[in-house]
């Protein structure tokens, strides 16, 4: 039984230790070379520099040192893009990206994701580069790093801004835009700001663009050099002229230096103004440009001037130029339309395949909690069994103990009684001797001395009796306190495995995707939400709202909920964020359903025992 018990223990002990290791990862990282941290920590103000410093630096063994010459890649690939080098294919940053993949490290998957998807949208490599940023854009949501979760945010946003894909522009620039404000960083606010009006342009949202439009603009202001300001205020009144507002654009344009005048826009404005002359002035300036979307719409609007007589002579010559400007432009549109639709497709299939990734992650999840209440029932089980074993050999011992007092007790009063006989005995046969001529008197010291030594005789049995059972209760007591120390440990170990498996318990709970994000910013809950902490706290702790609810079907929902979050170990700020009250409501809550609770309880509810304490060993 003993043997049979040891190795359940090393079982439990070798599944806890293994379940240990499926959720610690690929343990502790290898320290970054000086020369490494160096040119990460001046990567994005000074990306030469960084990449002076890496290219001086001695590269990493690629066999000896992985990991090292993993990040070499990384921020030597990073640096090149910032510094927006010409590069020829993806095998560098490729090495990284390899590297990472398979390991735990978010921030770096995030990153080289992020870069080789940089570098294949360079390479014309569309699909590949969406892949890969939203690759990155899964895995930048574990970490805080900010910075990175914009550039992987607005790049996703451009690709699709660029090809008409408002409603997922929206969504990805809406939050670049949120990783801009968390990161401080104005500049990134800025450029999300700009794009993010630009995707409610394409929605026809105009006075939503311009609103957004104003705030990037106070922005700009605050940053040099001063064009990002009038980039945005010709943005601006070209919204005000697509809306049909073409004096109110053309009056904000009155304050731009020549060199930011925006000529193909003021052109358009004098057109719709019927100001002729100097539509046709601008317009022309506006043609010496290689841009042919510029120019085909700088030679639609001159077309259109033909009507007024002195410009009736150019009409063929706008014409023709219009007619070669708008198939150039066509031929372009087709092949994006045709780029739009398949990155829509294409999309839509990655979607699919997180969703699909996610799914079976959360199987693996369920698959590892009824491992681990598995787990804690054979541990609860071993506890019991080893429990009930030790209250018997305890009672045993016991019992054993006062049976060996009783016997010690016995041999000392028979050892007495025996003593005092053979003082007798001897009193006796000097009364024998010294009264030989008394028969009678002679007859009865004889007949007491055969009576006590018959007693004697008798009393000696008894005392090698007790004496052999004393010795063999005293071997008894020996092993049974051995046995004792034995369970002792054994029950030490169980309690171990017992507090190693509560630890087990509240890692999964902290690695659920929704408990890490209410770990990090609490906030109110939807019903889908509430439901999904139901779940994970019944699997983790043998249905604990069930079992609750069973036994206190007076409970609120709100006090029900109250004790949920009470046991997923939420502190008092922490729930007065996810209920929207105030922290001094959250203790008053606690105060009231604790009074709720000892008014149930047949005992009551002690009042030394905390409302936490209870709610956790429920």
């Amino acid at each position: 039984m003993r043997k049979i018990t040891h190795y359940i223990l090393y079982i439990l002990i070798a599944c806890t230790a293994l379940l240990n290791i499926q959720c610690s990862g690929n343990g502790k990282e290898k320290k970054p070379l000086p020369e490494l941290v160096q040119a990460e920590s001046v990567m994005f103000d000074h990306p030469d520099s960084a990449l002076h410093i890496l290219e001086s630096m001695p590269m990493p063994s690629a066999r000896r040192d992985k990991e090292n010459h993993a990040l070499w890649c990384l921020l030597t690939s990073q640096a090149q893009v910032k510094l927006v080098m010409k590069i020829s294919s993806d095998s560098l940053v490729r090495i990284a990206y390899d590297y990472y993949k398979p390991t735990n490290n978010a921030r770096r998957k995030a990153m080289s994701a992020l870069y080789m998807g940089d570098i294949n949208y360079d390479l014309g490599n569309i699909e590949e580069a969406m892949q890969y940023y939203l690759e990155g854009k899964t895995e930048v949501e574990k970490t805080d790093d900010y910075k990175t979760g914009y550039l992987i945010m607005s790049s996703l946003g451009k690709l699709y801004l660029y090809r008409s894909l408002a409603d997922y522009a929206l969504e990805a620039c809406t939050k670049a835009y949120d990783y801009a404000v968390k990161d401080s960083n104005r500049r990134y606010q800025m450029a999300s700001l700009k794009f993010l009006a630009r995707c409610y342009c394409i929605a026809d949202e105009l006075p939503k663009a311009i609103e957004i439009y104003q705030k990037c603009s106070e922005i700009a202001l605050e940053l040099a050099p001063i064009s990002y300001y009038y980039n945005i205020q010709s943005e601006i009144a070209l919204v005000y002229t697509n809306s049909g507002e073409a004096q109110k654009s053309q009056d904000l344009l009155k304050s731009f230096p020549e060199k930011f005048y925006p000529l193909l826009l003021a052109g358009t404005n004098y057109f719709r103004l019927n100001q002729y002359d100097s539509a046709y002035y601008y317009l022309n300036k506006a043609l010496n440009t290689d841009n042919v979307y510029t120019k085909k719409d700088a030679y639609r609007i001159l077309y259109q001037l033909v009507d007024i007589p002195q410009y009736r002579k150019y009409l063929k010559t706008y014409c023709d130029s219009l007619l070669f400007y708008t198939d150039s432009v066509m031929s372009l549109d087709k092949g994006k339309e045709i780029i739009a639709y398949k990155e829509k497709y294409d999309h839509q299939k990655l979607i699919n395949e997180q969703q699909r990734l996610k799914l079976e992650k959360t199987e693996t999840q369920r698959t590892l909690i009824v491992v681990t209440l598995c787990l804690v029932v054979l541990i609860a089980i071993t506890i019991y069994l080893y429990q009930k074993r030790l209250v018997c050999k305890e009672t045993t011992i016991r019992r054993q103990s006062e049976q060996l007092q009783a016997y010690m007790l016995q041999l000392h009063d028979n050892e007495s009684r025996l003593m005092q006989n053979r003082q007798y005995l001897e009193e006796l046969k000097t009364q024998l001797a010294a009264h030989e001529d008394d028969a009678d008197g002679h007859r009865e010291e004889q007949e007491q001395m055969e009576r006590l030594e018959a007693e004697n005789s008798r009393l000696q049995t008894t005392i090698q009796s007790l004496q052999q059972r004393i010795g063999e209760y005293s071997s008894r007591l020996s092993n049974a306190r051995k046995d004792m120390e034995q369970l002792r440990n054994l029950s030490e170990e169980a309690l171990k495995l017992k507090e190693r498996d509560r630890r087990l318990a509240d890692r999964l709970v902290d690695n659920h995707p929704l408990m890490a994000e209410l770990q990090k910013k609490c906030r109110t809950l939807s019903e889908a939400e509430w439901q999904e902490l139901v779940q994970l706290c019944n699997d983790t702790w043998d249905g604990f709202t069930t079992r609750l609810q069973a036994r206190y079907p007076q409970l609120t929902e709100q006090e029900l909920r109250l004790c949920l979050l009470i046991r997923l170990r939420f502190g008092n700020v922490q729930l007065a964020a996810i209920f929207a009250v105030s922290p001094a409501s959250i203790s008053q809550k606690k105060f009231r359903l604790k009074k709720h609770l000892s008014d149930t309880l047949q005992d009551g509810l002690p009042d030394e025992t905390t409302l936490d304490r209870w709610v956790a060993e429920f």
